[in-house]
């Protein structure tokens, strides 16, 4: 199969404004199917400064564009809501028309949402590109034939993942936490709360299918 890796700064879309607005909090999305073209429902997964949480929350409650934003959880570094968001174009509807899928969870981040789809015809790629840089500000941030079982955990996600399990981030109680483990690997906590929630994701999905 092919894999398509692209950030985009989606015109008129509200997620993107979302982003744009709180740049420093890192939004995992998981996207809940649906059969209006105009309408979604996602899971939003947020770490980042939780002195802004309420901010967020009020911000998404008192959007038009957001019909629906309802606090599902939260703790000192993440922030669980599910969400419905009403606007005339989306970039799933792009995906799909062309027969693509989700590979890892759409992030937003700074501006800009991350894409990582996977394709079974190299034709469709420079078809959805083409569409894609019509919605917005395009960069494509990998194009390339992969093996789908190499797709489970990328380098980065396998890097932190290792590196917590092994300065006892699983024990009961926890030895250390997100934020000393992304001050040692030298990166920001959003971008360690977002590789480890992602490979959690995988494994546990992976393992649960063979229960």
């Amino acid at each position: 199969m092919y894999k398509l890796s692209f950030k985009v700064r989606h015109r008129g879309c509200f997620e993107t404004k979302f982003s744009m607005d709180f740049p420093k909090h890192h939004i995992a999305v998981v996207d809940i199917q649906s059969t209006n073209p105009k309408k979604k429902q996602y899971f939003y997964y947020i770490t980042g400064d939780s002195t802004k949480f309420d901010d967020i929350a009020a911000y998404l409650k008192k959007s038009k564009h957001y019909i629906r934003a309802d606090e599902i959880e939260r703790s000192k570094e993440t922030l669980l809501i599910l969400v419905e968001l009403y606007q005339s174009n989306y970039i799933q509807n792009i995906i799909q028309k062309h027969h693509g899928f989700f590979i890892e969870t759409h992030t937003c981040y700074e501006g800009y949402e991350y894409w990582h789809v996977g394709l079974v015809n190299k034709e469709s790629i420079q078809k959805m590109l083409k569409e894609f840089r019509r919605m917005g500000e395009l960069h494509v941030l990998h194009i390339g034939e992969v093996q789908f079982e190499t797709t489970l955990l990328s380098k980065q996600q396998r890097k932190v993942f290792k590196y917590a399990y092994e300065q006892g981030y699983y024990n009961i109680p926890r030895k250390t936490t997100i934020a000393r483990i992304a001050k040692a690997l030298r990166i920001d906590s959003a971008t360690a709360g977002e590789h480890l929630m992602k490979a959690e994701n995988k494994l546990i999905n992976l393992i649960a299918k063979k229960l």
